[in-house]
C-alpha cells in the first residue's frame, strides 16, 4: 500500500500538482446492541479505501475511491486534478499551506485485550449482565438501552513533503442509556465509556458505577422539580463544564471558522476573552477518546494552549488554515474516513484546574443552581450564542445543596459567560466521550473541565 501511495503522489506532482496528498483508511468495527432485556442487533464491517488531495492552479481536487488498486486510485487522483483544473478558472479563495518537514513514522496503538480474542457470546453476555442491572433498579424503569461498539482503524498518510506516517488504533465505546417513567412524567440517565483501547475498558466497567448509576439517576429525576426561571449563579460539574468548553468555545477556536469570518473570536488574538481564572486545552496526547499521536494531514499531535489566563493565545490549525492566519499546525485536521477531506477538528478539550475545592466554591453562594451531568448543547457561532442542557441540577442556598431538579437548561454570550467565571475547583476530570459532528463528518472527541462557578448565568425553568 505505501508503495502505491508514493507513486500516486509522485504521478500527482508529474501531472501539475503544486501539493498532492494519498491516504489510505480501513475500518474494521462491530456492534452490539441490546435493549430492554434483548440482543436486539450484532453487526460488523469493514471499510477501507483512499482519498487523494492536491493543490492545481491554486485550488484544491479531492477524489476518493473503495477499490485500492493502482488502476483505481491513480483514477482518483485524475478525478482529483480534473476537479481542481474546473474551478481553478472561478474566481475564490486561493488554496495555500504552510511548508511541513518530512515525517516518517509508525504507531501503533497496543490494546491490552484484544477484542478478537473474546468470543461474540461473551460479549452479547457482558452487554446483556450491565442492562439487567439498570432493567431491574427499579419498577419505574421503563426502557434500556445498552450499546458497545469496536473499531480497529488504520491510516496511513503520504504526501509530497516526503511525510509517510501510518497509525492503527484500537477503540471501544460502550454506552447505557435509561427511560423512568411515572404518569406522563418520563426522564433519562445516561452513562457512557470510551477511550483508545481494547476489551480491557469493558472489563473494567463496574456496573454500580455504570448502568446502576444511570438508573438511579433517571429514577431520582422522576420525584425532582422544574427549574427557577432567571438569572443565577451557576455552579457546574466537570460533563456540563465538558459540554460547554466544546460546544460554546471549542468550535469557536477552529481556525476554518476563524478564517472563513464565522468565529467570535476571529479578531481577538493577544486579547482578554474570559476572567483569568480561566485556561482552555485541546491536547490530544492525552490518553482519552480524542487521542491521536499524528492527525491526518500527517501533522504530529501538540497539545494546543487556547486561552491562558483569560488571554487568547491559540487556534486549532490545518495546513491551511496556518497558512491563512499566521499560526502554526500542531495537529487539529481530521477526517472520518477515506471518502472525506481532512478538517479541522477538537479532540480533548478541557478547562485547566484552579486552586479550590468545591465546598469552597459553593460556600459563598447565597441563591444559586448547581448542574451535573451533560444531555446535549450547541452554539450559534457567528453570534456567540449556546444553550447547554443538563441532566440534572440542585438549588443552592447558603452554600448547600438542596432541592433536586430536572429539565435544567442553561444559555448566553460565550464571552459574557467566560469573563464571569469567579471559581475553579483543583479537581479536573475528562470524561465525555463521544462523537463530534461537523461538515457532515464525525469524530472521535472527549472534553472536561474541573468545578466552575458562574455568576449571572439564564437559567430556563417553568416556574
Amino acid at each position: 500500500m505505501r508503495d502505491l501511495l508514493e507513486s500516486v503522489v509522485q504521478k500527482g506532482l508529474k501531472a501539475g500538482a503544486s501539493f498532492c496528498e494519498a491516504r489510505f483508511f480501513e475500518e474494521r468495527a462491530k456492534h452490539i446492541s441490546v435493549e430492554n432485556g434483548v440482543a436486539k442487533s450484532m453487526s460488523s464491517g469493514i471499510l477501507h479505501g483512499v482519498g487523494v488531495r492536491v493543490i492545481v492552479n491554486g485550488k484544491w481536487g479531492f477524489a476518493s475511491t473503495n477499490v485500492s488498486t493502482k488502476l483505481s486510485v491513480e483514477r482518483a487522483l485524475y478525478d482529483a486534478i480534473g476537479g481542481a483544473k474546473s474551478i481553478s478558472a472561478q474566481k475564490g479563495e486561493e488554496a495555500v499551506i504552510v511548508d511541513q518537514k518530512p515525517v516518517v513514522d509508525t504507531v501503533v496503538h497496543k490494546a491490552k485485550l484484544n477484542p478478537d480474542d473474546i468470543s461474540e457470546e461473551e460479549k452479547v453476555k457482558r452487554m446483556l449482565e450491565i442492562e439487567e442491572a439498570a432493567r431491574t433498579y427499579s419498577e419505574k424503569v421503563k426502557d434500556t438501552f445498552v450499546s458497545y461498539r469496536e473499531v480497529l482503524s488504520k491510516v496511513i498518510i503520504h504526501n509530497s513533503f516526503g511525510t509517510l506516517v501510518e497509525e492503527i488504533t484500537p477503540r471501544t465505546m460502550v454506552y447505557c442509556n435509561v427511560i423512568s417513567k411515572e404518569g406522563t412524567n418520563m426522564q433519562t440517565g445516561f452513562e457512557s465509556k470510551g477511550n483508545v483501547a481494547g476489551y480491557e475498558l469493558v472489563e473494567a466497567i463496574e456496573i454500580e458505577k455504570f448502568s446502576v448509576k444511570a438508573a438511579e439517576t433517571a429514577v431520582n429525576l422522576l420525584d425532582a422539580s422544574p427549574p427557577p426561571r432567571g438569572t443565577f449563579t451557576v455552579v457546574v460539574d466537570p460533563d456540563v463544564g465538558g459540554l460547554f468548553v466544546h460546544e460554546a468555545f471549542g468550535h469557536n477556536s477552529e481556525g476554518d471558522l476563524v478564517f472563513g469570518g464565522q468565529s467570535i473570536i476571529a479578531d481577538k488574538m493577544g486579547q482578554k476573552v474570559a476572567s483569568s481564572l480561566v485556561t482552555i486545552w485541546d491536547d490530544p496526547t492525552i490518553h482519552k477518546n480524542g487521542h491521536f499521536v499524528y492527525d491526518h494531514e500527517g501533522t504530529k499531535a501538540e497539545p494546543h494552549l487556547i486561552v491562558d489566563k483569560g488571554i487568547l493565545v491559540g487556534y486549532l490549525h490545518s495546513l491551511e488554515s496556518a497558512a491563512k492566519l499566521g499560526g502554526k499546525p500542531q495537529g487539529s485536521a481530521r477526517a472520518q474516513n477515506h471518502h472525506s477531506s481532512p478538517i479541522i477538528r477538537m479532540s480533548n478539550t478541557y478547562f485547566a484546574a484552579g486552586d479550590m475545592t468545591l465546598e469552597e466554591i459553593l460556600e459563598d453562594v447565597k441563591t444559586g443552581v448547581f448542574l451535573s451531568g451533560s444531555q446535549y448543547g450547541y452554539v450559534e457561532t457567528q453570534k456567540g450564542q449556546f444553550t447547554c442542557k443538563a441532566e440534572q441540577g440542585w438549588f443552592i442556598r447558603n452554600g448547600e445543596l438542596g432541592e433536586h431538579l430536572r429539565d435544567v437548561a442553561i444559555n448566553g454570550l460565550t464571552l459574557d459567560a467566560l469573563k464571569n467565571v469567579s471559581a475553579v475547583s483543583k479537581e479536573v476530570r475528562i470524561e465525555m466521550p463521544g462523537m463530534c459532528g461537523k461538515s457532515g463528518q464525525s469524530m472521535y472527541v472527549d472534553a472536561g473541565a474541573p468545578y466552575m462557578r458562574f455568576e449571572g448565568i439564564v437559567v430556563g425553568g417553568r416556574r
